[in-house]
């Protein structure tokens, strides 16, 4: 199919109609006229026999022109990830010092429960230590071994005219063992309950003539390391209490330890 230009009579051979799409337009290359290929602007079909001259150079072929830009495709949201693996936790301060006292207590709980059980087996280890080895060396007697006799109690006046209450008395050794420390627990009840432990062989005999400082002093001392009671023997005791309870209406004395010698001395007799 051959078709002109409007203006100028350029004539143009066209591509087969299916080529074109509907109602196509088209610009002369030549005075840039745009124009619709209508019946009034087609030029009379040629006929079948008659081909057009190749050599013509005012005809010119159209091609047909590109199809329209196919739709942009619409922007697909990324692909999701797999899942992701579970993020180990950052290890923070607060978290290390919350591990450690866990396992600081844990330790301690067990190191407790050990030397509850096995005493003897922790002492002789503790025993070997300079300084504090020889007290732990000394074997803890059963403090129901040491009975208390003569136990009386009684206000007395003491140095600078206070008012003191003394509990006093005798302990018995009946261990088969020398022991060389006796502590001994006072109790006075009254307006108030008070507490009172003192060691025999350091406490003094009469407090009269001491002044309150001085027995407060004398009750927190333990007796020479060559004090010792031997199996059947006995030894006084004496403890006061320099500001006892109003209304004071009973008072108790009682065996609260018992160490036995050393043992590298047990040997050595």
């Amino acid at each position: 199919m051959m078709v002109s230009c409007p203006r100028c009579g350029t004539r143009y051979r066209l591509p087969p109609r299916s080529q074109l799409g509907s109602d196509p337009t088209y610009r002369c290359i030549r005075c840039r006229h745009v124009f619709a290929a209508d019946a009034a602007a087609e030029a009379p079909a040629l006929e079948a026999d008659a081909a057009p001259d190749e050599d013509d150079d005012d005809t010119f072929t159209f091609e047909a022109p590109p199809p329209d830009d196919p739709p942009e495709p619409e922007e697909t949201p990324p692909p999701r990830r797999a899942a992701e693996a579970p993020r180990k936790p950052m290890k923070t301060p607060a978290r290390f010092a919350l591990r450690t006292l866990i396992g600081v207590t844990f330790l301690y709980a067990l190191l407790s429960v050990y030397l509850r059980t096995h005493p003897d087996a922790v002492r002789a280890v503790f025993g070997r230590l300079p300084m504090i080895g020889t007290s732990l060396a000394e074997k803890r007697l059963d403090p129901s071994t040491v009975q208390l006799a003569n136990v009386r109690g009684s206000y007395q006046r003491v140095k600078g005219d206070h008012l003191v209450f003394v509990i006093a008395g005798t302990a018995i050794n009946n261990a088969p063992v020398p022991v060389r420390a006796i502590q001994i627990e006072g109790r006075v009840i009254g307006a108030e309950e008070q507490h009172q432990v003192v060691f025999c062989g350091a406490a003094p005999r009469d407090v009269q003539d001491l002044s309150v400082r001085e027995i407060a002093l004398l009750q927190t001392l333990e007796p020479p390391k060559d004090w010792s009671v031997a199996p059947g023997e006995q030894t006084s005791f004496l403890v006061v209490f320099v500001g006892p309870p109003a209304e004071l209406r009973e008072f108790v004395a009682e065996v609260v330890a018992v160490q036995g010698q050393a043992r590298r001395h047990a040997e050595q007799i």
